[in-house]
């Protein structure tokens, strides 16, 4: 296998972008933060669980199941065009209704001032839905540098546009919430834009514009993937109404302790994630491609586990020691008690970092072979894991936000378990069938 086509090498592009996104993510956390305050943090992070779930379908599920169409032989031209054409229709209908469904949603949530904000993300939503597939094109041929590419642009941007409308109405924290998710919708625009002008020099116009597309390759294999990725999403949203709505019977602080957690200590966790989540993403082609030609596939589904697991294994102890050194520096506007209650936070959501990626690149490869049942039952699995622990921890007052930290770590335990224990009877299976068949062959 060439070097560009590579496990590492693949990563390594890919890796380089995530992380300069997440630091640049970061930074712009940091002055947010302290513009907005808990409160308006709180509102700003209210929109993230369901914007993640509508993102993830858009934003994993359809590059993913793109790549590995055109990593297995199919025409990319017309998987690209026939994938533009599905999801900018569902995109479409995504951003409407939830604008138009923006005050029932925050309602029900539990705070109807993030109303605005939904309104200022929703376009986002089909915007991403055609970034995900010009994304998805060039993962096909394991080339991560437009999509990482994409990402610092997408992060730039938002940082910009973000600070600028934030200090501007810094004095109405609603407005200035709501115009932090509006920058998101910007950033997503240009970022459009360049992948665009990037693609239209990767193939001829013409050949683009005059083949045929069929929906029926991208319907079998980006759904199943799409419905494999967005469990978690799913749940985390669950827990959002659960933390805002049980939390807020015993304590008036719900919504600070929410904004401290899905955002002050989730911005943290999610860089050393965001990292490792590269050689998820790197996995799907580079397997697929050997599945469609009849190699073994199971040394390199190792490989990548075994690099995620000692990644994310350095990474969880660097969150647990710092995670102290951390908060003080990243977040001094925040009064000490919320200092306090973020550093315990995140000491705690180390053990994610160690267990969400080995998770994120175990699901990543039993998807490129293509048995989806089991990553789905996973998801499944741990999300019901998930859900009735928060019930029962987050009515505790001693536990209190912490309990969806911890429902966090047994959900991934749970759904690394379910798809390693597939990897591993895939082994066994292998090997004895390799083992009938230099029988068969000596004695023949």
């Amino acid at each position: 296998m060439k070097l560009k086509n590579g496990l590492i090498y693949g990563a390594f592009f890919l890796s380089l972008g995530g992380v300069i996104t997440k630091l640049i993510g970061a930074v712009y956390r940091i002055p947010l933060t302290n513009l907005l305050g808990a409160k308006g943090i709180g509102i700003y992070q209210m929109v993230f669980p369901l914007y993640t779930i509508l993102l993830t379908f858009s934003s994993t599920g359809v590059p993913s199941g793109i790549s590995k169409l055109i990593a297995e032989g199919n025409n990319p031209e017309k998987i690209l065009k026939s994938s533009i054409k599905l999801f900018a229709i569902i995109g479409f209908i995504t951003s409407t209704l939830t604008i138009i469904f923006s005050k029932y949603i925050a309602v029900f949530q539990g705070d109807i001032n993030a109303r605005l904000a939904y309104i200022g993300i929703a376009p986002s939503v089909f915007l991403v839905s055609l970034i995900s597939c010009f994304r998805g094109y060039f993962q096909g041929f394991s080339n991560m540098k437009p999509t990482a590419i994409s990402q610092v642009l997408e992060q730039v941007v938002k940082l910009v546009v973000g600070l600028g409308l934030c200090y501007a109405l810094k004095n109405n924290v609603l407005l200035a919430s709501a115009s932090a998710t509006l920058a998101v919708t910007i950033s997503e625009l240009i970022t459009l834009i360049y992948l665009i002008q990037k693609t239209k020099k990767s193939f001829n116009k013409r050949e683009f514009v005059l083949a045929k597309t069929d929906i029926s390759p991208i319907i079998k294999t980006v759904f199943p993937m799409t419905v494999a990725t967005i469990i978690m999403p799913i749940t985390r949203t669950v827990d959002s109404f659960l933390i805002l709505n049980i939390v807020k019977s015993y304590s008036v602080n719900a919504t600070e302790y929410y904004g401290l957690y899905s955002g002050a200590v989730e911005s943290i966790v999610s860089l050393p994630v965001s990292f490792c989540y590269a050689l998820a993403v790197t996995s799907i082609p580079i397997i697929s491609k050997l599945i469609a030609n009849g190699e073994n596939h199971l040394k390199k589904i190792y490989q990548a586990v075994f690099y995620t697991l000692c990644l994310s294994a350095l990474f969880s102890l660097v969150t647990c020691v710092f995670s102290k050194t951390a908060i003080n520096i990243l977040y001094s506007g925040l009064s000490s008690a919320h200092k306090e209650v973020a550093v315990k936070m995140l000491r705690l959501s180390s053990l994610s970092v160690l267990f969400l990626p080995i998770m994120q690149t175990l699901v990543a490869c039993v998807n490129a072979t293509g048995n989806y049942k089991v990553t789905i039952l996973g998801g499944v699995l741990g999300a019901i894991v998930k859900i009735i622990l928060s019930i029962i921890l987050l009515k505790n007052p001693s536990i209190n936000v912490f309990g969806a930290i911890i429902s966090d770590i047994f959900c991934y335990l749970v759904a690394c378990f379910v798809n390693l224990s597939y990897i591993i009877y895939s082994s066994i299976k292998l090997k004895v069938q390799n083992e009938r068949n230099n029988h068969y062959r000596v004695r023949g």
